[in-house]
């Protein structure tokens, strides 16, 4: 935000799809501004599991539950969801590596009271 001279702005709606790197660029976010990236308004994101929490099935990824919690926490409520288990990617790179369940998936989070996250869901 500083080096492009956004200090201070606040941003409507932040598209992230940095292929892999959406985890360290929130984290970043997270840690910058004391846990809350009060001036952001609306995050839509796409992230990629590379691992998932097998407590909540396939799809699910433990960093993105981190991170969506922090968010909600924010005030910043998931309010669409592409799917519950992403799509596999196709790429066969990852296959060779022995990864194979690598997904992707896409949400947006929304700064917004309770009771209108209830009825735009």
């Amino acid at each position: 935000m500083k080096e492009l001279g956004h200090e201070g702005r606040t941003i409507d709606v932040l598209k992230v799809d940095v292929e892999g790197s959406e985890y360290a660029f929130l984290e970043n976010i997270l840690d910058s501004t004391n846990g809350c990236p009060a001036f952001i308004n609306q995050i839509t994101l796409e992230w990629h599991h590379f691992s998932w929490d097998m407590r909540y099935g396939e799809g699910s990824n433990p960093s993105m539950n981190a991170i969506s919690t922090l968010l909600h926490t924010c005030g910043l409520k998931l309010i669409w969801r592409y799917s519950e288990g992403g799509w596999p990617a196709p790429e066969k790179i990852y296959r060779e590596l022995g990864m194979h369940d690598v997904r992707y998936n896409l949400a947006t989070y929304l700064r917004t009271t309770d009771d209108e996250v209830t009825e735009s869901i």
